[in-house]
């Protein structure tokens, strides 16, 4: 009989609210493990209490994407491409308007891609090198961003992520943005305000 009063005693502990929300959130966890580890990663900022914050660095994504620095920069004049001259004015605009549409659609997936992949701090860079007149030399950006991106080797990656997708180009130690930064910042449009 004394096992049995010691075994009920066991079970009164083991039974308490906070041991089953234990073990309840463990089993949840453990269930929807690859969901949750998939939307944090999806997560850009949290701001905790107290005004910290976390927020997702441009060197993570890269790491899981693969190098686009050596692949062409698209042809921006798809038009100009050979179109057989046999064909009928009607025939020819059709066609002109389908490759129009075609190029829309790729720029429209690729700009939403873009939305996901660049971070806000890089999404902020890329406006920055909009907003400089001349061309901005690699030293005045680590000069200017090191207040608010301190890791060297995040603004090393922002660079390298805005120089993958064509949206700025280096020369040397000189940097531009490209048309298509520009274009993929007024499609894009505002960021939101921080605070």
């Amino acid at each position: 009989m004394e096992w049995f009063t010691l075994l009920l005693e066991y079970l009164k502990v083991f039974l308490t609210t906070q041991v089953m929300v234990l073990i309840g959130g463990i089993v949840f966890f453990k269930m929807f493990q690859d969901d949750i580890k998939a939307l944090m990663l999806r997560i850009a900022k949290i701001r905790l209490p107290g005004g910290g914050e976390v927020s997702t660095p441009q060197l993570e994504k890269q790491k899981k994407e693969k190098n686009l620095k050596d692949s062409p920069l698209p042809d921006p004049d798809v038009n100009n491409q050979e179109i057989p001259e046999t064909l009928e004015s009607n025939e020819l605009k059709t066609i002109k308007s389908l490759l129009d549409a075609e190029k829309a659609r790729a720029y429209f997936w690729e700009y939403r891609y873009l939305n996901y992949y660049l971070v806000n701090n890089t999404q902020r860079v890329l406006n920055w090198f909009a907003s400089v007149e001349n061309k901005a030399s690699i030293m005045l950006f680590d000069t200017i961003w090191l207040p608010l991106i301190p890791d060297a080797s995040e603004r090393k990656a922002i660079i390298s992520a805005l120089e993958n997708h064509h949206l700025i180009q280096i020369e040397g130690e000189l940097v531009t943005i490209t048309p298509k930064g520009r274009e993929y910042i007024e499609w894009r449009g505002p960021l939101p305000e921080t605070s």
